[in-house]
């Protein structure tokens, strides 16, 4: 008895439909990990893992001169203390999401949130 064409398509669909699924969960994984970048200036000071970062505060003083000090907190950070006038840095809050951004005008200091996969 030979099989019909609508159940020899239903067959290869299936079987398509099956080797789509096995190729999607052998796919390589990857890990997407919250960064965090401290810049001054031009250059790169630090680069904090948020996704592994413990709760902390820390400052930059002795490595820059500047008397700013840094909050991580829930894998977010944000600027705690400077000493420029207007305080808009720190009034920016915590920052988490890809692409938030929070900056010293007066002391050339950056910090930058960006999505990476590792």
């Amino acid at each position: 008895m030979k099989p019909s064409p609508l159940r020899l398509a239903l067959w290869l669909a299936v079987a398509a439909a099956l080797a789509a699924s096995l190729l999607w969960l052998c796919r390589p994984q990857t890990k997407e990990h919250t960064v965090a970048t401290i810049t001054v200036g031009e250059k790169t000071l630090r680069t904090i893992d948020l996704a592994s970062a413990k709760d902390q505060e820390f400052s930059i003083l002795e490595e820059t001169g500047l008397p700013i000090t840094f909050q991580i907190k829930d894998h977010a950070i944000r600027f705690l203390e400077s000493n420029c006038p207007d305080k808009v840095c720190i009034h920016t809050g915590f920052l988490k999401n890809d692409l938030d951004v929070a900056c010293c005008l007066p002391n050339q200091t950056t910090i930058l949130i960006t999505r990476e996969n590792r």
